[in-house]
């Protein structure tokens, strides 16, 4: 009924019983326990590191190992595992394994809360002090990708030292309290301390296991749905600054005036920007918009991609995204950082178009560039709208800033396809009569507004740095005739 405590190893064949209703206490000191069973209705704490030489049996209740390490020894068995009977990884503590010899499904017990979630360990090859360790926790992993949509809540850490051979690994997870989202969509994947992969996993939604090979000596299993990922880069004329080679991010400073939500999800953007295959919106933290260590990695606004298919001229949206653009072009997930996920598709080429809310859209040519998006950042192509020559439509589809940069053409008050001074709907009239009320003194301050051209946090027809005269002079060359027209696949 009360705790134990040992400073060396108990030799022969006996047992210790840990049974009552209270929580006991296991302080081994890093010693071994020839047997060890559990009958506690309450729980078992470790209080110091411990190794089961012959046999582990759960009969009731839970160990919980908190920030020490079980090993069970190479030839210990374990029996009586289930709900609410198994050791629970809470902290940074983990059960592991010694190998001396080929094991087959050898099950580890590991749990959360009340929900049995055992892994199972295979092996072949030659060991030496071989030992395979997990840590399981029931969430979702820290190192997945910003806005998945299918997952599991549940992700199991894994080591393993000494094995010169093979190891696989099956995990089992709880349906349908693991699961966010559509079980269907679920794929195994690994992360191995850089890159996410499901190449060679294993899946069974009726056993529910997902299984994949570890080469690695560490990593994180889990199941998500398929997705790729987009590192791209633009720059927006409204606000790019050719002397610095940055974008200005007017919008956060002082006192942020870009939404923690996606803009393009409302009124007025909303009839203009349609979410495809994308009903997950997009949210992010104040801290997102706070300074960032580096200055050039502040975030400007919002953007709206589109993932489209690779068929000339690329007409069929497949998904959309509304992503974040740092001040150095480059376009990120609403973490602030990542880049952009699209889930449920595979890798491959595919035609990018980048959309904002009052600049022109861009598009690849599907003909002469193709990027491959993969779901490892590391081998995800970079699509840069900011140097590359592969775009959609004429040399006139964008601007091109003093420093030789292509930008987005901006004035786009309005919203349509078209930026232009005078005529019929035109970006000069809807800044002055829909956003101003026809009052050429009035500014409208601390604004995110479409009709905020230079996006300098500010609407104004008149006087220093208005909008008016950026649409005239900066965008249409101080001319009322010209017009810019987007050029995109549709």
């Amino acid at each position: 009924m009360g705790d134990i405590s040992c400073n060396k190893n108990i030799s022969g064949l006996g047992k210790i019983l840990l049974k009552g209703d209270t929580v006991q206490h296991l302080n081994m000191n890093g010693f071994s326990i020839p047997n060890l069973e559990i009958d506690n209705a309450d729980s078992i704490m470790l209080a110091s590191d411990a190794r089961i030489n012959n046999s582990l049996l759960f009969t009731n209740g839970i160990v919980h190992i908190g920030e020490h390490n079980l090993t069970l020894a190479d030839i210990a068995s374990v029996s009586g595992m289930g709900p609410g009977k198994f050791i629970e990884t809470n902290d940074t503590g983990q059960v592991f394994k010694e190998i001396s010899a080929n094991v087959n499904s050898t099950e580890m017990p590991v749990g959360a809360g009340n929900i049995y979630r055992p892994l199972f360990i295979t092996t072949s090859g030659t060991y030496s002090a071989a030992k395979v360790g997990v840590q399981l926790q029931d969430s979702l992993s820290t190192f997945a990708p910003p806005m998945i949509s299918d997952y599991l809540k549940a992700h199991w850490n894994i080591t393993q030292t000494g094995i010169s051979g093979t190891l696989d690994i099956s995990a089992q997870y709880s349906d349908p309290t693991d699961v966010a989202g559509n079980e269907e969509n679920l794929r195994g994947y690994l992360y191995d301390g850089n890159d996410w992969s499901s190449k060679n996993e294993t899946h069974n939604t009726v056993s529910n296991k997902i299984s994949f090979p570890v080469t690695v000596p560490f990593g994180t299993l889990t199941a998500m749905d398929k997705f790729d990922l987009l590192n791209a880069k633009v720059f927006l004329q409204g606000t790019y600054n050719s002397g610095t080679h940055l974008m200005s991010d007017n919008l956060r400073t002082s006192s942020n005036l870009i939404p923690l939500s996606d803009p393009y999800r409302i009124a007025p953007y909303n009839s203009n920007f349609v979410h495809v295959n994308n009903s997950l919106a997009e949210t992010v933290a104040p801290s997102v918009f706070a300074d960032q260590p580096a200055a050039n990695d502040n975030i400007v606004d919002w953007v709206f991609l589109e993932l489209r298919d690779n068929v000339t001229p690329g007409n069929t949206v497949l998904q959309t995204r509304s992503a974040l653009v740092q001040r150095d072009g480059d376009i990120v997930d609403v973490d602030g950082k990542s880049p952009v996920t699209f889930n449920n598709v595979d890798s491959g080429n595919y035609t990018i178009a980048v959309r904002h809310r009052n600049h022109l859209g861009l598009s690849t040519d599907p003909v002469t560039l193709t990027p491959t998006l993969d779901e490892k950042k590391s081998t995800a192509a970079l699509v840069d709208f900011t140097t590359s020559a592969n775009i959609f439509g004429p040399a006139t589809a964008y601007s091109v800033a003093a420093d030789g940069k292509h930008t987005l053409w901006g004035g786009n008050a309005n919203m349509d396809k078209t930026v232009k001074f005078a005529g019929f709907q035109n970006d000069k009239d809807y800044l002055l009569l829909n956003t101003l009320g026809g009052n050429t003194g009035t500014i409208l301050n601390n604004a995110y507004s479409p009709s905020d051209i230079n996006l300098n946090r500010e609407v104004k027809y008149n006087g220093f740095n208005n909008d008016k005269d950026f649409l005239y002079n900066s965008i249409l060359g101080s001319s009322t005739s010209p017009q810019r027209i987007q050029s995109m696949p549709n």
